[in-house]
């Protein structure tokens, strides 16, 4: 007798790359559509370490201190995801024959993904402070085109930017506790 939820992993399997194939670009892009992907692809996590170093820089020593907190949570789950995906290889979709990559790309594990981790750790840990709720709230924003961009691309599944939003969800938690706890 099979188990009911047997059939569960390959049905999700499934569903991902239906979407990725609704998002991913199967022909070249034009020159303007790249650049444009290529710029969100990358672009809000460039705008998110830019606040973060301006924050330590210009800011007075509360702000320091979310900024320090936002960069140290955001480290450790880039390592939880580093662990991730050696126990759990996923090839990314140019590797596995879904799609084709419109960028360079290393063949890492695609799961979960790294830029959306971090943007979303980071929009987290600001949302949890009222001082700089509106920049978390602006960040989790920038994260949306950001997925879209990195599907489009080729580089990574819909279920990866899913991974990413549970990991940065779950690492601010763990974040949010273990600093409310060291202030008690």
């Amino acid at each position: 007798m099979t188990s009911p939820i047997s059939g569960f992993g390959p049905m999700v399997y499934a569903v991902d790359l239906q979407l990725f194939q609704a998002i991913h670009s199967p022909v070249p892009p034009s020159t303007a559509m790249l650049h444009l992907a290529r710029g969100l692809a990358d672009g809000p996590l460039i705008l998110t370490v830019a606040l973060l170093g301006a924050m330590l820089i210009f800011s007075r020593l509360m702000m320091r201190s979310i900024a320090l907190k936002a960069a140290g949570v955001a480290a450790v789950a880039l390592l939880i995801n580093l662990t991730i995906g050696h126990i759990w290889d996923r090839a990314r979709p140019f590797v596995a024959g879904a799609g084709q990559a419109w960028v360079s790309h290393p063949a890492t594990s695609s799961f979960p993904s790294d830029h959306l981790t971090v943007q979303w750790v980071v929009a987290g840990i600001l949302l949890l402070d009222r001082r700089t709720r509106a920049w978390g709230f602006g960040i989790a924003l920038l994260g949306l085109p950001m997925a879209w961009a990195r599907i489009y691309l080729g580089v990574h599944y819909p279920g990866d930017m899913l991974g990413a939003l549970t990991m940065g969800g779950l690492a601010m938690l763990s974040g949010w506790l273990w600093f409310r706890r060291s202030v008690s």
